[in-house]
């Protein structure tokens, strides 16, 4: 039996259900099918009822997780119940870890920002807002409907809330993006803006080819495109030096690591999984999943069971959980996954 190692748990609450239709998402880009498509090949999934968001957090609280987070695929802040989820992190003193679009849907249009950052800061440790440009065309391109003016807005709103309320409880903020070849050169103007935004960190993902419209996006296809990234790298870490945040702080760059020009189909030869017996993922159905890899592709790694029927803890002290954790590296979707790291990188 493995030795527990858990610490955070996410909840798939909502993934189908978002009010943007950014280009490299997995269920809301226009290069995917639609709803209706969707629904007719039973791909749509359903948003988590109140019932197995009571018993999932309480169960993994119990397990000694100490950080939870709503959907990250979806915009969390539609899901139904995102307020009880608000109130079981406090009665259980979980801390919330937030992906929000940016966009701060609620009915009270006028005030949704400041409603929601009062409701989470006090909860959460990191809140980090989707972000994809630095110029209006750029962002609105890869995030269909989104304004990067808003955006802009949102963030100072947020962060001054954040700031009134830090002496209770800090809650970092990260401006967050995915790297591809639409915004590579915008990089190094939104570290600038983080730092004039007073976030506290930049934290991006190199792209998922979900789709064949995306493949010419990828910083991976050749060395060309690889090595203005690593130029990139470097110029945004001159500036995060040069520039401190108002705290007197540097602004922290995660993920912002050179690939190597001799593997680029392997993001980081001899990096380890990030996620495997650290952090649990379950759908809306129930359904228990080891990383964040896209739905469809995790599912090849195995089938762990369901909460619905069983707990958690019969899940992770699986047998056939425990032979993915000893045996992952051999598996074709872990090989090419781009969420692991350099060994040489802390985590």
């Amino acid at each position: 039996m493995l030795k527990r190692e858990f610490w955070r748990i996410t909840l798939d609450t909502n993934p189908d259900f978002c009010n943007l239709n950014c280009i490299m998402c997995e269920d809301h880009s226009p290069y995917g099918d639609d709803r209706s498509t969707r629904k007719l090949q039973g791909r749509l999934r359903p948003i988590m009822d109140q019932r197995l968001l009571e018993s999932v957090v309480r169960e993994a609280a119990a397990l000694g997780v100490r950080e939870i987070i709503p959907s990250t695929m979806g915009e969390p802040l539609l899901y139904p119940y995102f307020e009880r989820f608000l109130d079981l992190c406090k009665e259980l003193g979980l801390s919330l870890n937030l992906t929000t679009n940016g966009t701060f849907p609620h009915p009270d249009t006028k005030q949704n920002v400041e409603y929601w950052a009062r409701r989470i800061v006090p909860l959460a440790s990191d809140v980090k807002i989707s972000w994809n440009g630095a110029s209006e065309e750029v962002h609105q391109q890869i995030m269909l409907g989104a304004s990067l003016d808003k955006h802009i807005d949102h963030a100072k709103r947020f962060i001054a809330v954040r700031n009134e309320l830090a002496q209770k409880n800090y809650c970092s903020t990260t401006l967050q993006t995915t790297f591809m070849r639409s915004n590579l050169s915008e990089l190094p103007a939104m570290v600038k803006l983080a730092i004039e935004l007073g976030f506290d960190r930049v934290k991006g993902h190199q792209l998922w080819t979900h789709f064949k419209e995306l493949e010419p996006q990828s910083l991976r296809n050749d060395t060309a495109s690889a090595e203005e990234w690593n130029r990139i790298v470097h110029e945004c870490k001159d500036i995060a030096e040069k520039f401190k945040l108002q705290s007197g702080k540097t602004l922290q760059l995660d993920n912002f690591f050179e690939l190597d020009l001799d593997h680029l189909d392997d993001i980081a030869p001899g990096g380890e999984c990030p996620f495997l017996n650290r952090e649990m993922w379950i759908d809306p159905t129930g359904r228990f999943n080891v990383c964040c890899a896209p739905d469809q592709q995790r599912k090849s790694l195995g089938d762990f069971g369901n909460l619905k029927t069983q707990s958690l803890a019969e899940i992770i002290d699986g047998a056939e959980y425990a032979n993915l954790v000893e045996n992952y590296q051999t598996k074709a979707l872990c090989k090419s996954c781009n969420m692991r790291r350099p060994p040489k990188l802390d985590r």
